[in-house]
């Protein structure tokens, strides 16, 4: 164990990290707060293997194309042409989730994806997809699985909802006022043996720096600060988990910028910076 999340949306996981702007979360049981295992600010959740699982928001109905978080990793070696893989990994809906999906995806790709967005689905056709059933398990883990031929270019692995808002199959699972759905994903597993998953890529530590935003402190309550450590010039909106404005602000180009939101009645903030090139967004609690 290198590092433990010390924050919610702490991504420390060594070799995973993100391919959009988007920004998965790290739970281990070595946090006692809200990035923890298995109480966390999401829900609760065991880990199958070891102490730690990620998370991620892969549909929304609140924003105009649905916001998502993928997860990528590098593999030990490039997949052989021709070969047959096989693939697994473990997901739970999480508790606070009002939206539970089907389609849930892995995509092996020949090369690392830096993508500057995070509220579109990714243009990738993924090589394994569920397509059972909803998954709106809660209180225990759903393992998805299948194989496929390597076309012998392969040296990444993604994972998330590659789907379209329009084409994702999404029901209303529970009756909470967090409009999205978020699942937890562990023991991830790549294989040329069908019946051992010999070359795991296990859910454990990541070293992942999403930009040079620093916002804390994460939970807040009467108010947040954003650290611009480049020093570019953005603009601020802040949405509640309906998708509501509300706050908006052009041109900011402190290196500190602090922000009340003790009038903002929603226990879950996405705070999106917008740089001239890049955009990024963060969930941030409010107790």
């Amino acid at each position: 164990m290198n590092s433990c999340p010390t924050v919610f949306g702490d991504f420390s996981v060594s070799d995973w990290g993100s391919p959009t702007q988007g920004s998965p979360d790290y739970f281990n049981s070595c946090n006692s707060g809200d990035a923890g295992v298995p109480n966390n600010a999401l829900g609760n959740q065991q880990a199958i293997l070891g102490n730690a699982y990620v998370g991620f928001a892969i549909y929304d109905t609140f924003s105009t194309y649905s916001y998502r978080e993928y997860l990528q990793v590098q593999l030990p070696q490039t997949l052989a042409l021709g070969q047959k893989y096989w693939v697994s990994f473990y997901v739970s809906l999480a508790d606070s989730s009002m939206y539970a999906i089907q389609e849930l995806g892995a995509y092996f790709s020949p090369t690392q994806i830096n993508d500057n967005i995070s509220d579109t689905a990714l243009p990738f056709i993924p090589q394994i997809e569920f397509n059972d059933s909803i998954i709106t398990e809660k209180n225990d883990w759903i393992k998805i699985s299948n194989s496929f031929i390597a076309a012998g270019n392969e040296n990444y692995l993604l994972i998330g909802n590659f789907n379209r808002k329009q084409t994702t199959t999404a029901i209303q699972a529970n009756n909470t006022s967090q409009n999205y759905s978020y699942y937890y994903v562990d023991n991830v597993c790549v294989s040329n043996d069908s019946l051992t998953c010999n070359q795991p890529v296990g859910v454990n530590e990541i070293e992942f720096n999403q930009s040079s935003f620093n916002l804390y402190p994460n939970p807040a309550t009467d108010f947040f600060a954003i650290n611009n450590a480049s020093n570019q010039t953005y603009n601020l909106t802040i949405y509640n988990s309906i998708g509501q404005l509300l706050f908006e602000e052009t041109n900011i180009n402190k290196s500190t910028k602090k922000i009340n939101i003790n009038n903002f009645n929603s226990n879950l903030l996405f705070i999106k910076i917008k740089t001239q090139n890049k955009s990024f967004t963060y969930k941030l609690l409010k107790p």
